[in-house]
């Protein structure tokens, strides 16, 4: 059997087949990054719709005042706490056990209006409430909500199934992949055998024996089993058959060479003896 002229590209293909899996868990975790960032913008959206929900009387807004103002220090002040009833207005339950709103005294000519901690996972857009002079500085009452869900929440919120399966289904796969590398090896083994050999068809089977056995090595009985599955007595075919396999390799120069040991078994060499067992 002469050489498979498309080995070249069959080699190729066994090298791309890696680039799939691979390209699976790169795409997984993409879409699952996407998937969790989306989740936080819901949970802002969330305090946001909540902290605008939850109506302040001016009696509410002036007490909070009075409070803040009183207060000695900076004029930044922050007053954190869970809010009565504020908990109710969120639509997302994960929320609700870490919510709080924070009221600030911020200086009015100060851009942005940060307030509260940065600590918290998600936090809402800054509402202002009120202006107000406090010793003699103009100051803004401001409030915002924040939330400290746990990641588990974060990402049981934002449905991540289909990337994990995707991650995971690609991590089997390249798996699977590296743990039968072997099969890969063989096969270009196999190829660069045959090559430049002609070879018939029983030579070109067994030759794809000696390529499968990890020692390169077959005892005579597995020989006959599969080459004369029916034939009670094979010994004198065996041998018959075995030196016309070595004349033909040894005809078209090729560098193996089949070769006997203690009369049971054969192995498979190269001119360095790379095959022979040891």
């Amino acid at each position: 059997m002469g050489l498979n002229g498309n080995t070249h590209g069959r080699m190729k293909n066994l090298r791309y087949m890696v680039i799939f899996p691979l390209l699976m868990i790169a795409v997984s975790v993409i879409t699952g990054w996407r998937c969790y960032d989306k989740a936080r913008t819901e949970m802002a959206e969330d305090l946001n719709q909540a902290l605008q929900s939850m109506a302040l009387t001016d009696a509410t807004v002036e007490g909070i005042l009075d409070s803040l103002s009183s207060i000695p220090g900076s004029p930044m002040l922050t007053f954190n706490g869970n809010h009565h009833g504020f908990a109710n207005f969120l639509h997302i339950p994960s929320l609700r056990d870490t919510a709080h709103v924070s009221y600030s005294l911020v200086q009015a000519h100060v851009e942005g209006h940060e307030t509260g901690t940065s600590r918290a996972r998600i936090c809402s857009d800054t509402i202002m409430l009120a202006r107000c002079g406090v010793k003699g500085d103009e100051v803004v009452l401001a409030v915002r909500a924040y939330a400290n869900p746990t990641m588990a929440s974060v990402f049981n919120h934002a449905s991540m199934e289909w990337p994990m399966l995707s991650f995971l289904a690609g991590l089997l796969m390249l798996v699977f992949m590296l743990a039968n590398r072997r099969l890969f090896k063989v096969a270009v083994v196999h190829s660069s055998m045959r090559a430049n050999l002609t070879l018939t068809p029983m030579q070109e089977q067994l030759m794809n024996m000696f390529l499968k056995s990890p020692t390169r090595t077959l005892t005579k009985e597995e020989i006959c089993s599969v080459l004369w599955p029916k034939k009670d007595n094979p010994d004198d075919t065996l041998y018959t058959f075995i030196s016309r396999m070595k004349s033909s390799l040894a005809r078209q120069s090729s560098c193996y060479r089949i070769e006997n040991k203690r009369g049971r078994e054969y192995f498979l060499a190269d001119e360095k003896g790379d095959f022979v067992r040891r």
